[in-house]
């Protein structure tokens, strides 16, 4: 089991905000998700160490529609430990590049650390960004999403699901926050020390799925 030098721990999935350009643009309309980045990045850090000298973790700025993929989030979608993905409705239903990602992803063969062999483990965390009405899409449906367990009060868990985590941080319930992104950090750093997700092999972006429903 070879680990690439240049490879995340974790890579960060979700639905870019679509910029617009003005001469006053105002505040990044995804500083929310770089504020998770960064949340998980130190906690990461802290429980694993950081493998790479950019740290434990990837997120792409960069990408809107139209946008082609850089070497660079290739090389890290097809050789970070796991896979943390932000469900929304924009990332579930109008994103192309989420899809891609964790197409991409999804081909990587899961084994476990302590013998070698597959496991049924996907190394993919869905994780409530925003609250979820509709049913999601069957490739996301038969992933288990993220839910904390052990938590310092019975109803954070249930602030999580109403609320999400962009809710719980636009509603002012910080300690909500914090304890359920330290219990994801945890179960990053568990998957990642118990699996192994092989290498992917070259994959051209134009063969990978640009929509969760293409996999009906």
């Amino acid at each position: 089991m070879r680990a690439n030098p240049r490879a995340p721990i974790f890579f960060l999935s979700y639905a870019r905000s679509r910029i617009v350009r003005t001469a006053d643009p105002g505040p990044d309309p995804n500083q929310d998700v770089v504020r998770l980045f960064d949340d998980l990045t130190n906690n990461v850090n802290e429980l694993v160490g950081a493998v790479t000298a950019q740290g434990p973790g990837y997120i792409d700025r960069g990408l809107e529609a139209g946008d082609e993929w850089s070497p660079r989030l290739i090389e890290a979608v097809g050789s970070c430990g796991v896979f943390v993905c932000l469900l929304s409705r924009p990332y579930l239903f109008q994103s192309t590049w989420g899809p891609r990602e964790w197409d991409l992803f999804s081909r990587r063969r899961v084994v476990r650390r302590s013998d070698g062999l597959t496991s049924h483990e996907t190394a993919i965390v869905p994780v409530l960004w925003t609250p979820i009405r509709e049913d999601l899409p069957p490739p996301v449906a038969a992933v288990n999403v993220f839910a904390p367990t052990g938590m310092p009060r019975e109803h954070y868990v249930e602030q999580y699901r109403d609320n999400g985590l962009l809710g719980l941080m636009r509603t002012g319930e910080e300690q909500v926050y914090r304890a359920i992104v330290w219990k994801l950090s945890m179960h990053i750093q568990r998957l990642y020390s118990e699996y192994w997700v092989e290498p992917g092999a070259e994959v051209d972006a134009d063969d990978l799925m640009t929509s969760f429903a293409e996999a009906d």
